[in-house]
């Protein structure tokens, strides 16, 4: 398809918080979405301020299901020109105020950063990078489709391996968005037999014919000819339903669902 928006977003420095689990970083492309969002660089970094006498946590990436977004990060663009997808979120815990919760399922990836091997050294990873090297310097995204997120945690043998006054954690992420495409679905509302101006059509669409996964598209607003469109993401299929209120006389037109291109 093509590339709609390339961009950034940086957390704020996260504070351990003395578990054997941290969620660190999420990145959802919510349900909704028109874009697949292709990860090119998760890079995380690990700052001790005190000697480490446990195993260290080790970071994991993973796909995650049951999210619930810490506090938004605003995005940034490389393309100033370019726009993101508003379902295309980013996230991250403020101390105990903005937690991320997710459920983590399949390991994507996972290695240790670093050591604070006494009070003045500190031994880092050479770059922080949290994915595959074939992410980044071969090309090869990672993907994230409509109503898919992906966790940075840390994980700790023992709380006090992740203890809040030893590790800070910082992370960036750049991703690109590339559209689905879509299909166009119109009509044009009458009332007896003329058309109606100003007549509003709501818009839905699922993945298919039972409504399974209806998504909200938009409320289409008639032309002075009556005529309405509307667009559907491509694999899925559309639902219009039609209000109209004139001289204090409210009309709902019957549903059109299931319609094709």
């Amino acid at each position: 398809m093509a590339i709609t928006f390339t961009g950034s977003s940086s957390g704020l420095i996260a504070l351990g918080n003395g578990l054997t689990t941290q969620n660190l970083f999420l990145i959802e492309n919510r349900r909704g979405s028109r874009v697949n969002v292709n990860v090119r660089r998760f890079a995380l970094q690990l700052d001790g301020v005190a000697t480490l006498t446990a195993v260290m946590p080790i970071v994991r990436m993973s796909r995650a299901s049951s999210v619930a977004a810490g506090a938004i990060y605003p995005k940034s663009p490389l393309n100033t020109a370019q726009t993101s997808n508003p379902y295309v979120v980013l996230s991250a815990p403020v101390m105990d105020l903005f937690p991320v919760t997710a459920t983590a399922n399949t390991t994507i990836w996972q290695q240790y950063l670093g050591r604070m091997v006494s009070g003045a050294e500190q031994m880092l990873g050479i770059d922080g990078n949290a994915l595959p090297m074939m992410v980044e310097q071969t090309g090869k995204e990672f993907k994230l489709r409509p109503g898919e997120s992906m966790v940075a945690q840390a994980v700790a043998a023992v709380g006090t391996s992740n203890a809040a006054t030893m590790n800070n954690w910082f992370v960036q992420c750049v991703w690109e968005e590339d559209d689905i495409g879509t299909f166009s679905i119109a009509g044009q509302v009458t009332l007896s037999a003329v058309a109606v101006s100003g007549a509003k059509v709501i818009v839905v669409e699922a993945d298919d014919i039972s409504m399974t996964n209806p998504i909200f598209v938009g409320v289409q607003t008639t032309d002075g000819s009556g005529n309405w469109s509307a667009a559907i993401t491509t694999g899925r299929v559309g639902a219009a339903f039609v209000q109209y209120q004139s001289g204090g006389v409210y009309y709902t037109a019957p549903g059109s669902p299931f319609l094709s291109p």
